[in-house]
């Protein structure tokens, strides 16, 4: 990368690494299938990795579930790559990755929250991708914050979802509730326009208490949620 892009993030010197990482090592190292090898041909200029964050490369400490974690940029061949190509990337590389996906100038960031499928630590589990807006490139911003890599990892996700200030080791609690209430409201929707089509008065009024329980579930998952953050 050009001298002024190999810092995008301003982190400390000692965790640039600002390598090519060929896309056909990735072909070698994973069972990649015809859909994803036609993505990174179709959809993908190049992949760098950017930084990496450890014991060696920051003051901090690792975990026996997070030994690293490794920031890459791909820049992109249009803006719309679909994203399941990095969760791909992120389920079978043994590191905790966050990405920068850059087009014209402009980048976003991606991270996908996951966990350990088994004690072997070969394979993740992705529970939820988070994804920032596009911004340009020069304004893209993402703060080291905490002393053991995974407080950082969970503090890129808080940054990077919009989910903001948590209290620490609440990440996973968060996430999982994020999910509930993200299916919650797609339900409540949907049974208020049920409700709303339905011409017989009386099935309209047994399906009206349906959804005021369903709002005061939602209310309560809302409230859950508030008393994770700080």
């Amino acid at each position: 990368m050009k001298n002024e892009e190999c810092n995008i993030l301003g982190f400390p010197e000692r965790t640039i690494v600002d390598s090519v990482v060929p896309k056909t090592k990735f072909y070698h190292f994973m069972e990649v299938n015809p859909r994803m090898k036609t993505h990174f041909v179709n959809d993908v200029e190049s992949i760098h990795w950017l930084y990496k964050l450890s014991p060696d490369t920051l003051n901090v400490t690792a975990s026996a579930d997070m030994v690293e974690i490794e920031v890459f940029v791909a820049t992109l061949k249009q803006a719309d790559c679909p994203t399941d190509l990095f969760t791909f990337i992120d389920t079978n590389m043994p590191r905790h990755l966050v990405f920068i996906l850059q087009y014209e100038g402009n980048s976003m960031l991606l991270i996908n929250y996951k966990q350990w499928r088994d004690d072997t630590h070969t394979q993740f589990r992705i529970t939820q991708m988070f994804a920032s807006p596009w911004v340009p490139t020069t304004s893209l911003s993402l703060q080291i914050d905490g002393q053991s890599l995974p407080r950082i990892y969970d503090n890129f996700v808080a940054q990077i979802s919009g989910i903001g200030e948590h209290k620490a080791g609440s990440m996973e609690e968060i996430v999982a509730l994020k999910q509930q209430i993200g299916k919650a409201q797609k339900e409540l929707e949907t049974s208020e326009k049920r409700m709303r089509r339905e011409p017989q008065v009386n099935l309209q009024m047994e399906m009206h208490k349906q959804v005021r329980q369903m709002r005061r579930q939602l209310a309560e998952l809302k409230e859950q949620l508030c008393k994770l953050s700080i």
